[in-house]
């Protein structure tokens, strides 16, 4: 991957603002949006143009730089992966007390404010997707679909069969290298595309999910919000789920089978921007339903949970358990977590365990702007009393289980119904599992 630049822009003042590591985020001007996540309910949230240098083999699709267009923040790599590029953003989550309302969220965009520093001191944080090995990361490039065999490469192509950590069915094991089909076999399938990218983690999911939440309180029509619905009842992003290659909450949504019942090929659905993340065709694909995703950054020894540190890069993570950079196992562990105790807000809440469910008309996640309940809540942690369900949150469900080698899962399957969707986490089983409807994406920073 190529060096990073400094390049300057017009700041909020009109005088030119620089950034260090080739950091460039969008204003109104010279730059237009570039690195800019968008306004919610408008064209081209939740994704944008990347500030680049792109990395070597990554080129922007025709209609990269147009928030109308089908292909806007979307590039390819030279394996035909398609990705998406998701802008760094500042978010406030609201308390009731802080000028928002309980459960209201603010997004802004990452050239709002010069540092984290003076985020905090607005109120506002950071998503913790953008840090990663002890840097902030202007942003992140994420599989547009569930990943598929291509060649030996774990690629991110529409239509494709998508991969699982099962023998029976596209197996990790049919790629180079011939990865474990295993839970924890994800992370070195991940490698297949180049050593930089990596299994899409837990953090990056859950700011996925809160930019279809923030998308879906802004909007007021199905202009720039396929799936938007003015009732409420359904506001969320739809998906495979309903065990017949559908949506249990919209009818209208069919998938084409993958071959194995009730599987759907990656990105098939008729109506492709309704199960999309901000409801565009730009926008990022089934992250409600068909497969779950293994989504590394929590895990459990069977008696606490931790999280992982900020300095942690993810590139760098193995998928085993006895080394230092392994996401399981005492020596793992002990050198990437932060140990968040025996019980940790709405995990392990009745330390027992149980399924409950995203949303509360109680604060459902901390405003916390750094330490433990920041990152918990940038894994898309509910803070005690924030569960329950509601429909703002699809009802998603959580599991909430302490097995030992926990690997979060997130998304939900084709027979999960309304308990799949973008929030929905599942850590009742380990690094070692295989199943048949647990899958991955990739993801990659500058």
């Amino acid at each position: 991957m190529s060096e990073l630049r400094t390049r300057s822009i017009v700041g909020k003042d009109g005088g030119p603002v620089s950034f260090p590591n080739g950091i460039v985020i969008g204003s109104a001007g010279t730059y237009g949006n570039i690195n800019h996540i968008g306004t919610p309910g408008q064209a081209g949230f939740g994704v944008g143009i990347c500030p680049g240098p792109l990395p070597d083999g990554m080129l922007p699709l025709p209609g990269y730089a147009d928030p109308l267009a089908e292909n806007y923040g979307n590039y390819k790599y030279t394996d035909g992966s398609i990705m998406v590029w998701v802008p760094a953003y500042w978010y406030k989550w609201g308390t009731g007390a802080n000028g928002l309302a309980v459960n209201e969220v603010d997004i802004k965009p990452f050239a709002a404010y010069a540092n984290p520093a003076a985020a905090t001191a607005a109120g506002y944080a950071l998503h913790r997707a953008f840090y990663d090995g002890g840097a902030v990361k202007q942003g992140v490039f994420v599989d547009k679909y569930q990943c598929s065999n291509n060649g030996g490469i774990a690629s991110s192509i529409k239509h494709g069969l998508p991969l699982t950590s099962h023998a029976t069915h596209n197996p990790f094991a049919g790629l180079a290298g011939a990865p474990s089909n295993t839970y924890g076999g994800a992370i070195a399938a991940a490698k297949t595309r180049g050593a930089s990218f990596f299994c899409n983690s837990r953090f990056v999911f859950a700011a996925l999910a809160m930019l279809s939440y923030a998308h879906g309180r802004a909007s007021a029509s199905t202009t720039y919000n396929a799936w938007y619905d003015a009732a409420g009842t359904k506001n969320f992003p739809k998906g495979n789920n309903n065990n017949a290659l559908g949506d249990a909450s919209d009818g209208a949504i069919l998938y084409v089978s993958d071959g194995y019942p009730n599987c759907g090929k990656t990105g098939s659905a008729n109506l492709f921007a309704r199960t999309t993340h901000n409801g565009q065709n730009c926008g990022i694909a089934d992250l409600n339903g068909n497969l779950f995703e293994v989504t590394p950054g929590l895990t459990s020894d069977g008696t606490n949970l931790y999280v992982l540190k900020t300095s942690v890069s993810m590139k760098n993570v193995t998928g085993g358990n006895t080394l230092a950079t392994d996401l399981w196992g005492a020596t793992g562990i002990a050198a990437q977590y932060d140990d968040l105790g025996i019980a940790y807000e709405a995990w392990r809440e009745t330390g027992a365990d149980r399924t409950t469910y995203y949303g509360n008309a109680s604060q459902v996640f901390s405003h916390a702007t750094s330490g433990n309940a920041w990152a918990w809540a940038g894994a898309g942690g509910m803070l005690a009393g924030g569960d329950g369900g509601t429909n703002a949150f699809g009802n998603d469900h959580f599991a909430d289980y302490k097995p030992n080698e926990s690997c979060p899962v997130s998304g939900g399957t084709w027979g999960n119904g309304s308990l799949a969707g973008v929030w929905a986490l599942t850590l009742t089983t380990g690094r070692a599992n295989s199943s048949s409807s647990v899958g991955f994406r990739s993801a990659l920073y500058l």
